[in-house]
């Protein structure tokens, strides 16, 4: 290329658009930044180049340019490539290439260099224009740095298949640029326009989430143009939201033949064309051939199977183009159609087109209920909104109240069934008190009913008299009258079946996710699966159960949903020991179960109640567990379970005293209620908040039925800590000797072969650190005084020797050349030091072997980081958890003047960057280049001149596509190797040739 490569170049298409006014958007953002290279393809109007513009002060040091069909020539490309990272740091490199006439191909290759050296992102927006094959080379050499590219129509090749194979290619398509309802009411609030929740699903159905009818809709809301609140249903209405995209649909309609415009325009009455709709409505005999020739002629129409659809927008706008009676006409006989064939819903919007609101309103009454059990409940809310007031019915009141119950909005419910006939409004009521779990406002709906009712509505009303039974806490007398729901799983749980009722949630919860359906609210079966999970010591099952719960919440827009599972939260993270996300949880459920329903209240606040008992707050502990109990709504099962919550957050805060009443008070409601489970639970707390002068025996059954309980840290423990729960099992076997059999296994599952002794169990974790200092703690705090400086020396040795030592041995490596007796004597004080740090509490011996063999007893109570450590190294690569560990273990042996320790911590600063070596390239088999890369960076920064670990990370930038990185490596090696008059190894050399191909030296 001749010193005239500028001419080619564009300095404004080197430089992203201004975008002004543009919402965050980290869901699209993560996209976009998920990997070295990202594909966003979509049509015109999807906001490609305004995400990523939008977006570049996140995704880090950029270069822009913008391609047209001159790029298409490899000397165009080259020259605007050149031009766009011509401002990053090296970025004069190409320029200067092609002054020196370079060929374009190497161009790119420089090109690649400039990004991969800065760490920098080039986004290529109308990459549509490199399909060609002229500048396929350039673009592989491209991809070899951080790349967007944008592009109208798909992207293929196969360096792109590469890449997604690899990892390194994220796609990012038109779903993925639409709109989410949090999205659109954030775009609104960016505008200044308050919508409401049911205005954002309204314009989101409008819109699709189409980013460019999304954005002038905000626009024309904040103008006044387009009133939110009086938006309509584009399937009638008055304000016809299409005519603000009148333009748009010009654009499609203009083309068309005048017979394909016109029967576009006569079908937007309908949500769905189908041949058939249209030879009997419309008299087209051919509207087969001419639906088929409509969506293939880009008019938004889309086809599954023999139905076709139109974009909301184009349809609105049609229809604003018919005459009203010709709209009118056309829908009574689509009415009529869909009546003959059997098809209510699309009768009841046709009529409602045609305002034949008599037959509409008869068809939603006769239809509503079987709808909202299939869980249509926008359906049958957006069909009642356009029925005048005038056609309502007692019926259609009673189907409102449903429809509003269902969506969590129980005030409006209860107005509404209000409205409704004598035995509606009563059985409405009495179930707006079952969904929010308050029997005591049941029973009043529930007698007038059963006087009202007959047949088949007179089961029903049996039906929830019995769960509101189980709901007040009275399983028995529930089962009584339905003994079906004996095959429940709240009825498992509320009698003490936890693991029946975990089986039972979860076959629930199977068909919860995704598809269209109403709210179960308190019945959700992910949630009350993720209560279960927490109950027994499972907080992560706890923690993603209800994560799926919430998601699902938010897909269905219900506030009662979404807040139980932020309390489910709350609980898994408190099980996991994990405070403040727990409080985090509990206060956001709390915030949205404002205004819901009271009772929805309980469970963040009984979590708040613990909180702040264990934090030592008793004033604000109080206020929340009386307002829990005060919200109940006559459910003694919940009131049970607040006081025993409650009481163990007082119990785990150290306040003992203080947690009595209310586990007494815990203990009675559940032994009424014959929940055996919450009987025994509350049975083994009162045992370890008296010390054991409780119920031992009691207690005893509590562990043997729910070894749970003890064996690892669940919700309702009485002590949260591993060896605090040992110790309460040592205390309870020895106080009920005949209950061992039953308690041995949990002795197994806390670590022990044996049922241990009060006096073995020192009640906290004692851990022995000697990687990166020497140290000892106990229950996470740091133990008593070493006393002797040499005992810190003791324990170091004993720690490298981890089957132990002979006591002369020890005695001459801590006290070399001293008079035996004077060596003695010092040795005996030190061990006795030493004895004194460790097993603080237990009996001697426990911790510490004694006599003349010497050895850290390592097992539940006392762990020793170096053997852990050892452990890992000693694994096989590719065992599960090694790569992690080994990146988060310190790099050295604490120091030392023992020959012993000096010895140990020689073997393990060589072993780490070994093993780090070792699990890259295991990591590198398995195709995960990121985590070799990563393994191998931290064994260089131990060892530089480590060639093992050179070799994989330079292999994992091969499988990365950065050539450029792979050198540096190399390079760096080299130096290393040279500072200890070494050079590389004829295999690494060779290694470095074949991943680069000879690249330039750069040493």
């Amino acid at each position: 290329m001749t010193t005239d490569w500028r001419e080619h170049a564009s300095s404004r298409r080197a430089r992203p658009p201004q975008v002004r006014g543009a919402v965050a958007r980290p869901r699209l953002l993560a996209l976009l930044g998920a990997s070295r290279v990202v594909a966003v393809v979509a049509p015109a109007g999807y906001g490609k180049t305004t995400a990523l513009a939008a977006g570049l002060p996140d995704l880090g040091r950029a270069a822009w340019l913008t391609l047209d069909a001159d790029d298409a020539d490899p000397q165009v490309l080259a020259s605007g490539l050149a031009v766009a990272v011509a401002g990053l740091p090296g970025g004069e490199g190409p320029g200067t290439l092609l002054d020196a006439g370079a060929a374009p191909g190497r161009v790119a290759a420089r090109v690649a260099d400039v990004l991969d050296q800065s760490g920098a992102l080039l986004v290529l927006d109308e990459a549509q224009y490199l399909a060609g094959g002229l500048t396929e080379g350039m673009l592989r050499e491209v991809l070899g740095g951080r790349v967007a590219l944008l592009s109208r129509t798909p992207l293929g090749g196969p360096d792109l298949t590469r890449l997604e194979l690899g990892g390194d290619l994220t796609r990012v398509s038109a779903p993925d640029l639409a709109f989410t309802p949090a999205e659109l009411a954030e775009l609104f609030a960016s505008q200044g326009v308050r919508a409401t929740g049911a205005e954002v699903r309204l314009a989101h159905a409008v819109t699709e989430g189409w980013p460019i009818a999304a954005r002038f809709l905000a626009q024309a809301a904040a103008q006044g143009r387009v009133p939110l609140a009086a938006l309509a249903d584009l399937d009638g209405g008055e304000a016809q939201l299409g005519t603000l995209f009148a333009y748009l649909a010009q654009e499609v309609l203009g083309p068309l033949d005048p017979s394909l415009r016109a029967l576009l325009t006569r079908g937007s009455v309908f949500e769905e064309l189908t041949p058939e709709l249209l030879a009997d409505v419309l008299g087209e005999t051919q509207a087969g051939t001419l639906l088929g020739a409509l969506a293939s002629g880009g008019t938004f129409l889309t086809r599954t199977g023999d139905t076709f659809r139109a974009h909301p927008l184009l349809r609105a706008h049609l229809r604003g183009l018919l005459a009203p009676g010709e709209a009118q006409s056309v829908a009574a006989r689509g009415a009529a159609y869909f009546e003959r064939t059997e098809r209510p819903r699309r009768a009841l919007a046709a009529h409602l087109a045609a305002v034949n609101t008599a037959r509409a309103a008869e068809l939603l009454a006769e239809h509503g209920g079987r709808w909202l059990d299939g869980g249509r409940v926008t359906l049958v809310e957006r069909s009642l909104a356009r029925v005048p007031p005038a056609a309502w019915t007692p019926e259609l009141h009673a189907l409102s109240g449903d429809a509003l119950r269902l969506s969590s909005r129980y005030a409006e419910a209860l107005a509404a069934y209000g409205r409704a006939g004598p035995l509606a409004r009563s059985l409405g009521e009495a179930q707006v008190a079952l969904d929010t779990v308050q029997p005591d406002l049941a029973w009043g709906p529930l007698e007038t009913a059963a006087d009202l009712a007959g047949g088949a509505e007179a089961a029903r009303v049996e039906r929830m008299r019995a769960e509101n039974h189980l709901n007040a806490g009275d399983p028995a007398r529930a089962l009584a009258l339905h003994p079906g729901l004996a095959g429940g799983a709240r009825y498992a749980l509320r009698s003490g079946r936890l693991g029946d009722a975990l089986e039972l949630a979860l076959h629930a919860a199977r068909g919860e996710t995704g598809g269209a359906r109403a709210a179960q609210n308190h019945r959700e079966g992910l949630l009350l699966a993720s209560f279960l999970h927490a109950v027994l010591g499972e907080p992560e099952e706890a923690a993603r159960r209800a994560r799926e719960g919430l998601a699902e919440g938010e897909r269905l827009e219900s506030r009662f949903v979404r807040s139980l599972a932020l309390a489910r939260l709350g609980h898994a993270e408190v099980t996991a020991g994990r405070e403040g996300e727990a409080r985090a949880a509990y206060e956001g459920a709390l915030d949205l179960a404002q205004d819901v329903v009271p009772r929805l209240q309980v469970e963040p606040r009984l979590g708040l109640a613990y909180l702040e008992a264990w934090a030592g707050h008793p004033a604000p502990a109080a206020e929340q567990e009386a307002q829990a109990l005060a919200h109940a709504g006559g459910d003694r099962y919940v009131g049970g379970l607040t006081r025993l919550t409650a009481a163990l957050g007082r119990l785990h805060g150290g306040d003992a005293a203080g947690a009595l009443p209310g586990l007494k008070a815990a203990h009675a409601v559940f032994t009424a209620c014959g929940d055996t489970f919450g009987t025994g639970a509350a049975a083994l707390a009162l045992y370890a908040a008296t010390g054991g002068a409780g119920d031992a025996p009691g207690a005893a059954r509590a562990v043997t039925a729910f070894p749970f309980l003890l064996a690892r840290r669940s919700l309702l423990s009485p002590a949260p800590g591993r060896a605090a729960r040992a110790a309460l099992l040592a205390r309870l076997a020895a106080h009920v000797p005949e209950a061992g059999a039953g308690l041995l296994p949990v002795a197994h599952a806390l670590g022990y072969g044996h049922l241990p002794r009060p006096e073995e169990v020192p009640g906290v974790e004692v851990r022995v650190q000697v990687l990166g200092r020497v140290a000892v703690t106990r229950g996470g705090g740091a133990a008593r005084e070493w006393g002797r400086a040499r005992a810190r020396d003791l324990l170091a040795l004993l720690a490298v020797h981890e089957g132990g030592l002979a006591r002369e041995a020890a005695q001459e490596a801590l006290f070399p050349g001293a008079e035996p007796q004077v060596g003695e004597r010092n040795f005996r004080v030190t061990l006795h030091a030493l004895g004194q740090v460790l097993e603080e509490g237990v009996a001697s011996g426990t911790l510490l072997e004694r006599g003349e063999w010497l050895r850290l007893r390592g097992g539940p109570d006392l762990s020793v980081d170096l053997w852990e450590a050892r452990a890992h190294l000693d694994a096989s690569p590719g065992a599960p958890g090694r790569a992690q560990a080994l990146l988060a273990l310190p790099g050295r042996v604490a120091d030392s003047d023992l020959e012993g320790v000096q010895a140990e911590a020689e073997r393990y600063a060589a072993r780490l960057p070994e093993a780090l070596a070792a699990e890259a390239d295991h990591a590198l088999r398995a195709g995960q280049p990121d985590l070799a890369a990563r393994l191998a960076e931290r064994a260089l920064t131990l060892d530089p001149a480590h060639e093992p670990a050179a070799r994989a990370l330079m292999r994992a930038w091969h499988a990365r596509a950065h050539p450029a990185a792979a050198a540096r490596v190399y390079h760096a090696l080299r130096a290393a190797l040279a500072e200890l008059g070494l050079t590389p190894l004829p295999e690494t050399e060779g290694l470095y040739r074949a991943l680069t191909g000879g690249m330039r030296d750069e040493a």
